[in-house]
């Protein structure tokens, strides 16, 4: 894996363990930030191995997986558009956060979606 790859991968990693710690200190709304941060690194990162360039800079996690054509259940799409829609209210106080099962779906799925780490090699 190319080096530059590699420490969006790291970073990515940082994310999750954050999304832990935000979870026992009961920051749904971080967690959920911190969620889509750890997909978008992971996607951003294949696209660097993939291409040999830095990704574009936007944040559409769907945008991301169509452009660097992964093979996707339409489980793991939806996951991808879900999580994206979460990701402005996880930056702005003005709505509250989904209740706590929801935010450990989330949660879960992002740890889940590691499984691409798996493409970088």
């Amino acid at each position: 894996m190319k080096p530059e790859a590699e420490r969006w991968v790291q970073r990515a990693e940082a994310d999750l363990e954050m999304c832990d710690v935000a979870l026992e200190l009961g920051s749904r709304e971080i967690c959920l930030f911190h969620c889509h941060e750890a997909v978008e690194k992971i996607l951003k990162a294949i696209w660097l191995e993939q291409r040999g360039e830095q990704a574009e800079k936007t944040h559409s996690l769907p945008y991301l997986a169509r452009e660097l054509s992964l093979n996707l259940s339409d489980e793991q799409r939806d996951f991808l558009r879900k999580l994206y829609l979460q990701l402005i209210p996880s930056r702005y106080p003005e709505d509250p956060p989904p209740d706590e099962e929801t935010v450990r779906w989330y949660h879960r799925e992002a740890k889940e979606f590691s499984w691409l780490r798996q493409v970088l090699k």
